[in-house]
């Protein structure tokens, strides 16, 4: 095949003139990880970028069309209701899959469902349920992207620098959270909606470019479950996450931050337009004065942590986040509120790039699909009930102060937790996969 060719080529230019079997000895011929790590964390730049910059405009869209927290909230369930079925489906699929060609196929999917949402834009159609719908679908695609995207990263990481990899790639994202907002509010001020979704749309032509480029590296059929049922495999890993303590309270510390903590960012076209009575510009510097606390502290992320100390900081963090929204609850002044998001949003990062990589450097590597996608369902669909939960109530409470008590109750819980914290993780070896 074309495709033999090109890597019988690549090969003999270091020496190696047949395609090894063994596929640990074919990666260390090919070791440049180095630049297509950097490659592929330039493309997910631009993807992050284009998706921000949806993301604004589809919560902007939502509140203009009602001015309901409720509605902004519902909006952000999105992830939750398409999560339910997609996570333990995708993980399994990843699994098992040719990541080469699951990536390809969801940014494809993904690049057609912006396609849909600016014809009805352009048309004058969108209603608040149809908008609900689209944002299920788009939730749906995310769901099968995010886990292969994890696991590329990964893959391509240099040896012995997850963690680090883990953060660089954080720190693209969290510069797309920055500049991805605010490009989306001076566009929508400018030439409207429909501006933003079509530059979001030619922001996919980095990525696949590429993912093209880098098909020698990641286009390897991935050998786990392929004897089994989807079925038997989704049901293994609930069995491998709930039987194997260190993922286990991993997961309890994921979800009760997503459900408490994190819902805060799911808010803001709400917190913008009903707080502190803003418009578009500021829901943009809501998000990107988060966007520039995650940029500091995914660049503090970059130091190679020892395990011990990543796992402290990783709930140092999630308590400071909660910290941060406490004293946030207390001000409807930009420019104290703001500064507190920045916080937020720095420890945050912090938070997500630590459960990661202890996601990532726990889990057996035929395990780590379903890990990575049931991590991702924690982190990106509790929020979302979350947020959902906190917009409803405030059609009868302040919004600020429901943010506030829901941090308070996490950081009780979580210093509940702690002696089992330290005795999961502190008082015997972490273990490597197996209970």
């Amino acid at each position: 095949m074309l495709y033999d060719h090109r890597l019988k080529a690549r090969l003999s230019r270091i020496g190696i003139s047949a395609i090894p079997d063994n596929p640990e000895i074919l990666s260390a011929a090919l070791e440049p990880r180095k630049r297509n790590f950097i490659l592929f964390a330039v493309a997910q730049f631009v993807s992050f970028a284009g998706t921000w910059m949806q993301k604004a405009a589809v919560g902007w869209l939502i509140w203009e069309l009602t001015h309901s927290p409720g509605w902004v909230g519902a909006i952000a369930l999105s992830d939750l209701i398409a999560a339910l079925w997609v996570a333990p489906l995708a993980g399994a699929v990843t699994d098992r899959s040719n990541p080469y060609r699951l990536i390809q196929l969801t940014q494809f999917l993904a690049l057609s469902n912006t396609l849909l949402l600016m014809a009805l834009v352009f048309s004058g159609g969108v209603t608040p349920w149809l908008l609900l719908v689209w944002a299920i679908i788009d939730a749906t695609i995310q769901g099968f992207n995010q886990p292969v995207r994890m696991l590329i990263t990964g893959t391509l990481a240099p040896r012995g620098l997850l963690n680090q990899a883990i953060a660089s790639n954080s720190i693209a994202a969290n510069l797309a959270r920055i500049g991805g907002p605010a490009l989306a509010g001076i566009l929508m001020l400018k030439s409207g909606i429909e501006s933003v979704l079509l530059l979001n749309a030619i922001s996919f032509i980095a990525m696949f470019g590429i993912i093209w480029h880098l098909r020698i590296w990641i286009d390897q059929p991935r050998a786990g479950g392929a004897h089994r049922s989807l079925f038997a495999d989704m049901q293994a890993g609930f069995s491998y996450i709930r039987n194997t303590r260190e993922i286990a309270m991993l997961f309890v510390f994921a979800l009760s931050f997503s459900l408490l903590g994190r819902p805060f960012i799911e808010l803001f076209p709400a917190i913008a337009g009903e707080t502190f009575q803003g418009g578009p510009g500021m829901l943009a510097s809501l998000m990107s004065a988060q966007g520039v606390g995650a940029l500091v502290g995914a660049t503090c992320m970059l130091t190679p942590w020892r395990r011990n100390v990543l796992i402290a900081i990783t709930y140092c963090a999630g308590i400071s986040v909660c910290l941060s929204l406490i004293y946030f609850s207390t001000t409807t002044n930009p420019y104290f509120a703001l500064p507190a998001i920045a916080f937020a949003g720095m420890f945050h990062v912090v938070c997500n790039i630590g459960m990661q990589s202890m996601a990532q450097t726990m889990s057996e590597m035929a395990m780590r699909g379903r890990v990575l996608a049931l991590y991702w369902m924690v982190f990106r669909a509790v929020p979302a009930l979350g947020a959902f939960t906190i917009g409803l109530a405030a059609h009868w409470f302040n919004l600020q102060v429901l943010i506030g008590l829901a941090a308070c109750v996490f950081i009780v819980f979580t210093l509940i937790k702690l002696p089992l914290v330290r005795q999961v993780y502190f008082n015997k070896p972490m273990a490597s996969g197996k209970d």
